[in-house]
């Protein structure tokens, strides 16, 4: 009971130091908080006395076009400059492997160690070793290396001073196991295709890249073309409003109708605020995925893209992408780093067997380096070792791994063949589907101009209402925005087609080659 008492106790206490240590602490941060909200906040009332830097100097031009803000974001987008910096260090890191696989690699180390004390005389070693070695096509292996050292010592019963050198050179190469350049230089072999899989996803990102900032840029116009048409809704909507008070004191009208108009004329202002209020998020937006800063303006130049013509047939179309397409031909890359994935399985089935030579030369102790003969010793060995696999479970198990990743492999390639088939067809079946839709469109536009036409002259007639031009003109404003949605939507559908087919084209500037 005494020992449970004083566990009990012991506790209670640690609970008390911990809570004590954690409030203190916690109250240190709670006041570095506390503090720069009461001495460091900034009123936004207040004159700002300056501004911090911008971290580069922008150049953009007043009037923004489709070239010119493409150049822009390839240079300065944060996205974009973040995949093309994990290319660079991907490339340095292969520079390191070939340096390891493909040149000697050397190494050396230079030391001094001084000793003294009560118990002992004073001795001091200066020492230099030099090394190299290097990977032979056959998977062998060469290693040299080179040692020296200066002994000096108070010891009255050892030399003044002592020079050793000595140099030494093996070989080792598999003949079973590891045995063969493919299988030796696997890491290597790896590392390039890797680097090359790196380079064709960076391609396909600057593609999709592209797309995203013309299709982005192509909204903004589209917005710019909707605020027109929404003010010249207001324009119609307030001309509605002032035939149908006069009308009203023409008698040739009713309260009624004067109401309707003013309601859809105060409807078509608040649609203009929120049309206004959306596309200068949306210029603020494209700031930022061109890497601008928020402050910095400029006005979206206002020509619409025109509707390109555009014909191709499906089997010309399916061909060239299954041919040309940069994943898929990564894919059937990593079929064959499959295969090769197999084929070093089973050769981990075969035991190690190993032929080993050595020389190892070495020289007398001197008083001086240049007493030393390098030739005063010299030792040979030849040796061939052999494993004798007792437990090979992890070999096996690695072998059926190989066996089962070549079989994903080729699922995945058989996948990915399906998928841009499928791409291809869907993608001209939507370019037609857009093309049908903005023929419609032009039609549908001529037939409510017409509606508006007529409703305004039935109402001046006094053989239509009010609200006949009021639906009228709403509807003609809807019909125009849409047009531009499918106008927009054709060309984006355009270049994701040329993307899909391996056509789509990007120069160092960002700018889609013709």
């Amino acid at each position: 009971p005494a020992l449970l008492v004083l566990l009990c106790s012991c506790s209670a206490r640690d609970h008390a130091i911990a809570e004590r240590e954690g409030n203190r602490i916690r109250a240190e941060k709670v006041a570095v908080v506390d503090r720069f909200r009461r001495e460091q906040l900034v009123n936004p009332d207040a004159a700002v006395s300056h501004r911090e830097p911008t971290p580069m100097e922008i150049d953009v031009p007043e009037s923004l076009d489709l070239s010119t803000a493409l150049t822009i974001a390839t240079r300065y987008s944060r996205s974009y400059q973040s995949q093309r910096e994990s290319l660079f260090l991907s490339a340095l890191s292969l520079g390191l492997t070939r340096r390891d696989f493909l040149r000697p690699v050397f190494n050396s180390t230079a030391s001094f160690t001084a000793s003294d004390g009560s118990d002992r005389d004073y001795q001091d070693v200066a020492a230099l070793s030099i090394g190299g070695s290097l990977l032979l096509f056959t998977g062998g292996s060469l290693a040299i290396n080179a040692n020296s050292s200066l002994n000096t010592s108070d010891d009255p019963l050892a030399d003044l001073q002592t020079a050793n050198t000595s140099a030494s050179l093996s070989f080792s190469q598999p003949l079973l196991r590891g045995a063969g350049h493919d299988l030796a230089f696997e890491s290597l072999t790896q590392a390039e295709r890797s680097l090359l899989y790196r380079a064709r996803d960076f391609e396909l990102y600057r593609q999709d890249f592209v797309i995203q900032i013309t299709e982005k840029y192509f909204g903004l116009i589209s917005q710019q073309k909707k605020l027109t048409n929404t003010r010249e809704n207001i324009d119609g909507q307030r001309f509605a409003w002032e035939q149908a008070k006069a009308l009203f004191r023409l008698g040739r009208g009713n309260s009624l109708d004067v109401f309707r108009a003013e309601q859809a004329l105060l409807e078509a202002q608040n649609s203009g605020l929120d049309a206004e209020q959306t596309f200068s998020l949306s210029i603020d937006r494209f700031k930022i995925d061109l890497g601008l800063p928020t402050s910095v303006e400029f006005v979206i130049q206002d020509k619409f893209p025109d509707v390109t013509p555009f014909e191709m047939d499906l089997d010309g179309a399916v061909e060239a992408a299954l041919h040309n397409r940069l994943d898929l031909r990564t894919t059937r890359d990593q079929l064959e780093d499959a295969e090769r994935g197999l084929h070093i399985a089973s050769n981990s089935l075969l035991p190690s067997l190993a032929l080993s030579l050595g020389y190892t030369a070495a020289a007398d102790p001197e008083f001086r380096f240049s007493d030393l003969n390098i030739d005063d010793s010299a030792d040979y060995s030849v040796g061939l070792v052999m494993e004798i696999p007792l437990d090979r479970k992890s070999q096996i198990n690695n072998f059926r791994s190989a066996e089962i990743s070549l079989d994903r492999a080729h699922r995945e390639l058989d996948r990915q063949r399906d998928e841009v088939i499928l791409e291809v067809r869907d993608s001209l079946r939507t370019l037609k589907q857009r093309k049908d839709q903005i023929e419609l469109g032009v039609k549908k536009i001529q037939s409510v101009t017409f509606s508006v036409e007529k409703a305004e002259i039935d109402q001046e007639r006094g053989t239509g209402t009010n609200r006949d031009v009021v639906e009228a003109t709403n509807s003609l404003t809807a019909a125009k925005n849409d047009q531009l949605d499918r106008i927009v939507a054709h060309e984006i559908q355009l270049l994701r087609l040329q993307k899909q087919l391996g056509l789509l084209f990007v120069n160092e500037d960002g700018l889609v080659a013709e």
